[in-house]
């Protein structure tokens, strides 16, 4: 019987490991900005669902021509990968009609495609897409729920104020709090509500 490899570090792991699991096949090129960014978010997001007992595995088909840049890359990540130069990666890319990076491919326990890229999603929600897992409309619908309550919640303050960081600085190095945004712009609009309404008074009078 031909059994299949993929590979950990430089330990061989079954093709059987994966069965009965979600897999991502996460497509990757070494020192790609996009793909380097978006696999830092997903390795986040990978050892989330691990924690939290969660059947998936992520396998990367490396799209690198060379090894040295393969062996770089693979280094940082925590999952599987296909052997760099297997025919099986060239093989996904015309199965997957790849268009874009960073793509990531979701395959269902049962071996069927759920969704042929869902780097968009985690894209878009960042590491709180592990709670969107495994992307089912249903789950999708709560991560869009929780965007907008995140959305309907969002002032200046949380936006810029982090720790110790509560300023903004000029050309010329001078320190402005944030808090005089935050506080004197409504004082001045209550201010300018005031002035109008009078002269809105006084011209109804005459």
């Amino acid at each position: 019987m031909l059994t299949c490899f993929i590979i950990v570090v430089c330990i061989q792991v079954p093709i059987s490991e994966l069965e009965g699991k979600y897999v991502g096949l996460c497509f990757v090129v070494g020192g790609y900005g996009p793909v380097d960014e978006f696999t830092a978010v997903l390795a986040k997001i990978y050892e989330k669902l691990k924690e939290v007992g969660e059947k998936f595995e992520v396998v990367a088909v490396s799209l690198d021509s060379d090894e040295s840049s393969f062996n770089e890359s693979f280094a940082k990540m925590p999952w599987l990968a296909i052997p760099q130069g297997d025919k099986i990666c060239e093989k996904l890319v015309r199965y997957f009609e790849l268009r874009s990076l960073p793509t990531l491919v979701l395959i269902g326990t049962d071996g069927k495609t759920l969704n042929t890229n869902v780097a968009d999603i985690i894209e878009d929600h960042g590491f709180e897409a592990w709670e969107g897992f495994p992307f089912s409309s249903e789950k999708l619908e709560i991560l869009a729920e929780k965007a907008k309550a995140k959305a309907a919640s969002q002032t200046l303050e949380s936006l810029l104020i982090s720790g110790d960081l509560d300023f903004v600085i000029g050309k010329d190095g001078t320190k402005v709090l944030l808090l005089h945004f935050l506080y004197e712009s409504p004082l001045l609009s209550l201010q300018k509500t005031i002035y109008i309404t009078a002269l809105s008074i006084m011209f109804i009078l005459r």
